[in-house]
């Protein structure tokens, strides 16, 4: 993971982001990317990019923890 200007993210003890997996969503319509991401920037709604096969492509922080991105509330089992 990169920041917005291109910079390798790297937590205090010098250790550097990175994606564990990724792969389509299609119930929210984009693909999701599991990551590691240094405390200061792992916050909903940062702008990132992401470097895939030499393309930097854009990246957002959709959730943190283990707030699930579809139907974080139940919603759909609840009603």
């Amino acid at each position: 993971m990169l920041s917005t200007d291109g910079e390798v993210l790297v937590d205090a003890r010098g250790r550097r982001s990175f994606v564990t997996s990724a792969g389509p969503a299609p119930s929210l319509g984009r693909y999701l990317l599991l990551a590691y991401l240094p405390p200061a920037q792992a916050v909903e709604g940062t702008a990132l990019q992401v470097e895939y096969l030499g393309t930097r492509l854009p990246a957002e922080v959709l959730t943190v923890g283990r707030t699930p991105a579809f139907d974080p509330d139940d919603a759909r089992m609840k009603g």
